[in-house]
């Protein structure tokens, strides 16, 4: 994997894996289940597409994936070996309910900026609040459209501040306030949660997500707001 990249942000999700599904639980008040569903629904997978999830973390979006849409075969891939860990353990759980029937997670260590797969190996590609963590998104979606078929589809959703001032003021205060007092007392250690509220301010001054999927040759770029911004799913396709 491409180390001088990865490690930082590795090294902490490893310290934090077996925590990190509350951690988002925090984050999103709890409703980031229903924007991973919005996602999975919004790429409209077909039962004969496959799809790379990536940045997995514990397979939540890959699960959803397979969970709301007829899709039957998702990657999930993370360059923490330790939240692959936890996804396997939970795939074993969820593989005897009736809405994995006949479907196949995958799931594997790798870099987002230097995936190990052949061009044009699938129909679709997620990533759920991971992309802010990586250092060389221009890679990514380098990587993410040369793994795509043409006209295979993009879906990303990540955390975002509401436009409406007193909304993203109240949002503001629970994210770099609250949470990570939540973080100590629910988490037990508050600075990856500081370190969340970081990446989401960043994230929202800095980052212009649509130019850079356009400058990587994507086309029909959707962001979508969701609850009132506090995330935004922005969809987007290879072209033909």
């Amino acid at each position: 994997m491409n180390e001088h990249k990865t490690q930082p942000t590795e090294a902490m999700f490893s310290a934090i894996a077996a925590r990190y599904d509350r951690c988002n639980h925090l984050f999103s008040l709890g409703i980031d289940r229903i924007w991973r569903k919005r996602l999975a629904q919004a790429i409209a997978l077909t039962a004969d597409e496959s799809a790379l999830d990536i940045c997995c973390g514990t397979g939540d979006m890959a699960f959803a994936l397979l969970k709301y849409s007829p899709v039957r075969q998702v990657v999930g891939i993370d360059c923490s070996e330790r939240m692959i860990q936890l996804a396997q353990e939970k795939r074993m759980l969820k593989t005897p309910r009736r809405w994995m029937k006949d479907k196949e997670l995958r799931l594997r260590v790798d870099d987002a900026a230097a995936l190990r797969f052949e061009d044009t190996s699938f129909d679709a590609a997620t990533c759920a609040f991971g992309l802010r963590n990586i250092p060389d998104r221009a890679a990514v979606f380098d990587q993410m459209i040369r793994a795509l078929n043409p006209g295979g589809r993009i879906g990303i959703c990540e955390f975002s501040l509401p436009r409406r001032p007193l909304l993203r003021n109240v949002y503001w205060a629970y994210v770099s306030q609250v949470m990570p007092f939540l973080g100590r007392v629910v988490v037990g250690n508050a600075e990856p949660l500081r370190y969340l509220a970081r990446s989401i301010h960043h994230w929202h001054t800095h980052v212009r997500l649509e130019e850079e999927l356009a400058a990587a040759g994507f086309i029909e770029i959707r962001p979508t707001p969701l609850t009132g911004g506090i995330a935004t799913l922005t969809t987007a396709q290879k072209p033909q």
